[in-house]
């Protein structure tokens, strides 16, 4: 998979918010956290490694009141699937016995974030951009991949590259970067939505207590995918928009299932609406049938060789043989 081919969409996400980005914070933490950052942690380092043989889905689990709904049937995922969960619904997983594999943390909040993230757990992986709080940093005691996300002035983008590669970037949202990575960096074709409503109903996260309210009062109707008159705010109709763009312009396609009550504002072409439990047997019987042919071509791959070897050893047989015998005779005859 050719990463540069995202370049240009990279860079119109970017652009529609740059102008917007909080960028002393994110400069100010970035520089904090410079020390932090080495090729070795850079998340460039898991593309091609990720999967090794065996393909997996990847389940993008955010911290809407749907998840409240769909947190007991996240224990029913077996090993054909990976969890990335934002950080507001970290520990509201974990309350609820549920090990996420990946946590995603983009923002650089210094009120929420570090209560996220402080946790008494070193067998889960963060996925950080260089804006992340340092305070927040310091308290994961898990392994951490660094992701540059960029918005920082010139100078410090120019270190940052040298540091942790280029920026993959794609907006001021945890579970769009998160689908950056797992499409672009770690080849994932099939990827599920769970609580990702980016729309109020009565409230906005699943546990109030893992994050901020929004203000209210700049909220702004909006339609979602289902029909549903609900109410958001300009900036998470921005990230419906921007998962939009991606789920039907990502290159090789892949397979998205919404199995939130309103992730979208309207059907794509490339979006599926299941429920969580639906698309779990899905991806569950779509695997097991590839798994299937795969040992089938596999076997007809070691089937053909053992033939192709033993036509060799054959003709080598035979060839040998054919030459003792002719010696034999010589040696007769002299």
């Amino acid at each position: 998979m050719n990463i540069h081919q995202w370049d240009s969409q990279i860079k119109k996400f970017n652009k529609s918010f740059e102008n917007s980005a909080p960028k002393k914070q994110w400069n100010d933490n970035t520089i904090a956290n410079m020390h932090r950052f080495k090729k070795e942690n850079s998340i460039w380092n898991t593309q091609g490694q990720y999967f090794g043989a065996k393909e997996k889905a990847i389940v993008l689990v955010g911290a809407s009141p749907r998840l409240a709904e769909d947190v007991e049937k996240l224990k029913e995922i077996d090993e054909n699937f990976i969890i990335i969960c934002a950080n507001s619904a970290l520990k509201y997983l974990l309350k609820h016995d549920i090990k996420p594999d990946y946590v995603v943390c983009i923002d650089s909040d210094d009120i929420d974030i570090p209560q996220h993230l402080d946790i008494d757990r070193d067998d889960i992986t963060l996925l950080a951009s260089n804006v992340v709080c340092p305070e927040a940093l310091d308290k994961w005691k898990g392994p951490v991949w660094y992701m540059p996300y960029y918005g920082v002035k010139k100078n410090i983008k120019a270190k940052l590259k040298k540091r942790i590669g280029r920026e993959i970037a794609s907006g001021g949202n945890s579970m769009t970067e998160a689908l950056w990575v797992a499409t672009a960096i770690w080849g994932a074709h099939t990827i599920i939505f769970v609580a990702n409503e980016y729309c109020f109903n009565k409230n906005y996260y699943a546990d109030k207590e893992a994050a901020k309210q929004e203000k209210l009062k700049k909220r702004y109707p909006a339609i979602d995918a289902n029909g549903n008159e609900r109410w958001t705010l300009p900036a998470l109709y921005t990230y419906v928009i921007w998962i939009e763009r991606l789920c039907d312009n990502l290159t090789p396609p892949g397979y998205f299932i919404d199995t939130s009550f309103g992730l979208l504002g309207k059907d794509t072409k490339n979006i599926h609406r299941l429920k969580f439990e639906e698309a779990i047997e899905q991806v569950k019987t779509a695997f097991k049938i590839k798994e299937k042919l795969n040992k089938l071509n596999a076997k007809k791959e070691i089937l053909t060789h053992i033939e192709a070897r033993k036509n060799e050893q054959s003709e080598v047989f035979r060839y040998n043989m054919y030459q003792q015998r002719e010696r034999i005779l010589q040696l007769n005859r002299s």
